[in-house]
């Protein structure tokens, strides 16, 4: 046998464990974590793995999981003792050993050929753990590091999967069993016991008690039954089982059960009842803890449904964030950050529970830093920091700013990602100390898997969305028009980015007549289709306006263009809403035409009646459509509102209402003029922090100046 070399080679680097991590945390079964292993090692060349623990009797290996090991190489399927000399016996009693040779680390085939091997004793003699690669190359010593930390992480998760191929016999044991002996006279309604029954019900000793003393213990929920139960005995002889809880002064709840019979008299009426109890408060409470595990279970197992659903359909980082924080909060977390390596410094991608000077402490941080997360960052593995006394512990200069910390627990744990050189993690943090269970581990590390897959996701609904919005401005007017008694200005909001972007659109220009032309409108659909169509509908309507100065003629024959688009192309068809104003700002003559655009809002300054605005069908859906005019005179000082339904058509809001609330805000503002009462109107109407469509004012204000 050829001892392992101790010097260092030139080869390959060993890659981050994050990933061993995270397939450990969720395999099921031992095939799978060693499975996990040989994924894992890959960067060695064909490294085999076998996971051998001990059987019931604590002196002999059994082969429990195998991966990635011909016929050949796999450990003989039987159990093998450590008092022979083999290296797995060796290594199971505690000693490290690897080697490389024709003599392999258990019993193989003569013509099995050489091979370099590892075996590493487990935690908690639990048994070893063996790598081995055939070739004649033994494992350098970074390759031995690796193998070390590699099996550090099995320690970690082996205790949580099925150990298939060990099992234990339960052996026989003896068990006391206390019962007290009882009669209960029903006429006198008097129990008569031993020292047991008094011990279990709280009686000074043995003797005669009147049935009260015992019903005054049992809880008031449970009191009609007990009622009913003795109504029962006194009607039918037989023998029994009752169980039954009593409230005691200093033990708490106490279970009992009862075995009883029944006697009847000559006369056939049941004279006593008589019997033991058995105290069975010990087997209730396990029952009671079994069950609140498993309701944790399934309700944390329903957590990571919701959270796999929620991830599978956010749209943007931002709400990718607040889903997990949501779904997660089974664990106890209550804000959630997702950080990735940017420059040599930590950038946050997203984050949801935090504050902003919260967000921006982890904002920035130089990945050389000692912290939880930038220790899961640089090093690809999962950090669990319990409580403030374990952070401490493992991070001895955040003593001093322990009272400036507003979370008290944390896990940090990296994100598989398919573009590894921009590495990100997950950092969970908890509002108390989180004693972190070996269940808690494997359903966080499955959770940031789930994160990390639809993080990619949203990065790139994110960036179309950008993208879209950034096309939808640079088509919008870069400036408004200028004109000696009217003061004109608009606003644009995007929406959230699970709308994407819209086509809302609103313009204003001079027409030859001295005239100034206002329009806004709104294409179907939310995508950069929708922003480029809604800039060439801007430019349409700016050349038939500069030859045809009547709104209406202008509106049948965009249409008409945009129709004979939607026929030539029918399975990238869209239509479009618009509303077209000719205003005169010397007279205050307004000619006003629509397509299937909201009506402008006006106010006058004697609040006069506005009469109402017909409209048309809306752009592009038929050829040859004539769309009605309407025309009034506007005193000096009116208002004049044009807005897209990102206003009015909300979730829960009836588009009426909304209206109304639309017209009173303008009325409001009667007093200011320009971007004051625009912003005004805006900021009031827009009140959900993410709306669901875009939207646009335009604000056209006769001054008379």
């Amino acid at each position: 046998m050829v001892d392992a070399a101790d010097g260092e080679e030139p080869g390959q680097a060993p890659p981050a464990l994050g990933q061993l991590e995270q397939s450990l945390a969720m395999a099921a079964e031992l095939r799978g974590m060693a499975e996990a292993l040989v994924r894992a090692s890959a960067w060695m060349g064909l490294v085999g793995w076998a996971v051998m623990l001990f059987q019931a009797d604590g002196t002999h290996l059994f082969p429990c999981g195998m991966a990635g090991l011909g016929g050949r190489w796999q450990p003989p399927l039987r159990p093998l003792s450590t008092g022979d000399t083999w290296p797995v016996g060796q290594a199971a009693l505690g000693q490290e050993r690897a080697g490389c040779g024709t003599t392999g680390p258990y019993p193989l085939p003569a013509k099995a050929g050489a091979a370099a091997w590892m075996v590493l004793p487990l935690a908690k003699r639990q048994g070893v753990a063996v790598a081995l690669r055939p070739g004649v190359t033994a494992f350098r010593s970074v390759e031995q590091a690796f193998l070390r930390e590699a099996v550090n992480l099995l320690d970690r998760y082996l205790p949580g999967v099925e150990r298939t191929g060990r099992t234990v016999e339960p052996a026989p044991r003896l068990r006391p069993r206390s019962a007290g002996v009882f009669r209960l006279d029903l006429p006198d309604e008097r129990v008569e016991c031993d020292e047991v029954f008094a011990r279990q019900h709280a009686l000074p000793g043995p003797g005669r008690y009147p049935l009260a003393d015992i019903l005054c213990r049992i809880p008031a929920q449970d009191l009609p039954r007990i009622q009913e139960i003795l109504g029962e005995l006194r009607e039918r002889p037989g023998t029994f089982e009752v169980s039954y809880r009593l409230t005691l002064d200093n033990s708490g709840m106490r279970h009992l059960r009862a075995h009883c019979t029944s006697s009847r008299t000559e006369a056939g009426v049941v004279q006593d009842i008589s019997g033991e109890v058995t105290d069975v408060t010990t087997e209730a409470q396990q029952i009671g803890e079994r069950e609140a595990l498993l309701r944790e279970q399934l309700q944390r197992a329903d957590r990571m449904i919701s959270l796999a659903a929620s991830a599978a359909s956010a749209s943007g980082t931002r709400e990718l964030a607040a889903a997990a924080c949501e779904a997660l909060a089974v664990f106890g977390a209550d804000a959630l950050a997702i950080v990735e390596a940017h420059g040599g410094r930590t950038r946050v991608v997203t984050a949801a529970g935090y504050d902003r000077e919260h967000r921006a402490v982890l904002d920035g941080l130089s990945l050389s830093a000692r912290t939880p997360l930038t220790d899961a960052l640089r090093n690809q593995q999962a950090v669990f920091a319990p409580s403030h006394r374990d952070l401490v512990s493992a991070y001895p200069h955040y003593a001093a700013t322990l009272p400036r910390l507003r979370r008290h627990a944390w896990a940090a744990i990296p994100l598989p990602l398919a573009d590894r050189t921009t590495p990100a993690v997950c950092m969970f943090s908890f509002n108390r100390a989180h004693a972190f269970q070996l269940s808690d581990q494997p359903l966080l590390i499955a959770g940031a898997a789930l994160l990390g897959r639809a993080l990619e996701r949203c990065r790139s609904y994110d960036a179309e969305h950008e993208r879209a919005v950034s096309l939808q401005r640079s088509l919008l007017p870069a400036r408004l028009p200028e004109h000696p008694g009217l003061l004109l200005t608009a606003s644009y909001r995007p929406a959230a980015p699970k709308a994407h972007a819209g086509g809302d659109w609103y313009d204003a220009f001079p027409l030859r007549d001295g005239r100034m032309a206002l329009t806004i409108g709104d294409v179907e659909g939310h995508h950069t289709e929708a922003a480029a169509l809604m800039g060439r509908l801007r430019t349409t309507l700016r050349a038939y306006a500069a030859l045809i100065p009547d709104p209406a003629t202008v509106l049948a024959l965009t249409n008409n263009l945009l129709t004979a688009e939607n026929d030539a192309d029918p399975d990238h068809a869209l239509l479009a809403t618009c509303c077209l104003i000719a205003l005169d700002p010397k007279t205050g003559r307004l000619d006003c035409a629509t397509a299937a655009h909201p009506a402008p809002l006006i106010h006058t300054p004697d609040d006069t009646p506005v009469p109402h605005f017909p409209t048309g069908l809306p752009l592009g859906a038929f050829a040859d459509t004539s769309y009605p005019a309407a025309g009034l005179t506007l005193p000096t000082g009116s208002k004049l509102l044009l807005y897209t339904d990102g206003f009015t058509d909300t979730p829960h809001t009836d588009p009426d209402h909304a209206r109304e609330q639309l017209r009173q805000l303008l009325a409001a503002t009667e007093p200011k003029v320009g971007a004051h009462a625009l912003h005004e109107v805006a900021t009031a109407c827009l009140t959900p922090l993410r709306p669901h469509d875009d939207s646009a004012l335009l604000l056209a204000h006769l001054t008379g100046a």
